[in-house]
């Protein structure tokens, strides 16, 4: 199909259309319009404009993105014009505009992709393209796209420093860290981000994440991070995942993550979880909780859903 789609694009969707999976049928689609926007943009749009008019948001605007890689990839600015002229879907116009930037970054382009970004006038685009910029940058130059965070000052909101650190720390989560931590001590980003260094760095080095982690503030926000680090070292040390669990916050999580580790405490060493228990100012409630607690499924889909 992606052959057909360079010479017959029209013809390539109509065989795409035959296939029965819904799935596969969406992604057939994608990778024709994607060959079609690269060939002959201004024609794909124009049958965009026609054929998705009646079709859910969430296919007309999968199937435009697509349209605006292949554009993007060919001729980035032109693209980039040409999602910012649409007026009557602002959230549309941002994620063609995400993909013109990710396409023409991938392609090299990360400083025309920069230029056009800190042109903008709207201050509510800008800030979101921002965002994917660095999100896209750091994946490769991490310390540049901080250096260049730093250059906004003001303008640098919690999400586009949160995108900064969320890449960073998939590549080098100790260097994130002392980032994070360079920050003046009440920007709310830090306890924010710390869940991201932390589900990464405790992959690696759970002494040194902890020794990080213990040198924030405690607050309600950075709860996501300690019950991070909670549940990767309740596998290999359930007795220091258990001090963790207990310094969270949110009643209510709190509860949740200590009953998560005793599970898996008591399974390991039930010796020393019944000497943890007898040594404890728990109340004879939550003695009883902990000690018929059970592992309930995901921890990590659990710690979204709570």
């Amino acid at each position: 199909l992606r052959q057909l789609a360079e010479t017959e694009p029209v013809a390539a969707l109509k065989l795409a259309s035959q296939i029965e999976s819904l799935r596969d049928n969406e992604r057939a689609r994608v990778a024709v319009l994607e060959v079609w926007g690269l060939k002959d943009p201004a024609a794909a749009i124009a049958w965009a404009n026609n054929a998705l008019v009646d079709k859910p948001s969430r296919t007309r605007n999968s199937q435009l993105m697509a349209i605006y890689r292949g554009y993007g990839a060919n001729n980035p600015v032109a693209a980039f014009q040409q999602a910012l002229a649409i007026n009557d879907n602002d959230r549309l116009k941002n994620h063609l505009l995400d993909q013109v930037i990710k396409v023409q970054i991938e392609s090299g382009g990360l400083q025309e992709a920069k230029l056009a970004v800190d042109l903008l006038t709207d201050p509510e685009i800008q800030r979101s393209l921002r965002r994917e910029l660095v999100d896209e940058w750091a994946e490769f130059d991490p310390k540049a796209a901080a250096t260049y965070v730093a250059t906004l000052g003001k303008d640098a909101d919690s999400s586009i420093k949160s995108a900064l650190v969320s890449e960073w720390a998939e590549s080098d989560p100790a260097a994130a860290a002392a980032w994070l931590s360079s920050l003046d001590v009440n920007d709310p980003v830090i306890a924010r981000a710390s869940s991201s260094i932390i589900r990464e760095w405790t992959r690696y080095d759970l002494v040194a994440s902890a020794d990080w982690l213990n040198s924030l503030p405690a607050s309600p926000e950075l709860d996501r991070a300690v019950i991070s680090y909670t549940f990767r070292a309740s596998e290999e040390d359930p007795e220091t995942a258990m001090s963790w669990a207990s310094s969270i916050e949110d009643d209510q999580k709190r509860t949740w993550m200590m009953e998560r580790v005793a599970s898996t405490w008591k399974k390991q060493d039930a010796e020393t979880f019944k000497n943890y228990l007898d040594k404890s100012e728990l109340s004879p409630e939550q003695r009883q909780k902990l000690e018929n607690s059970q592992f309930r499924g995901n921890g990590y889909w659990d710690q979204r859903r709570n």
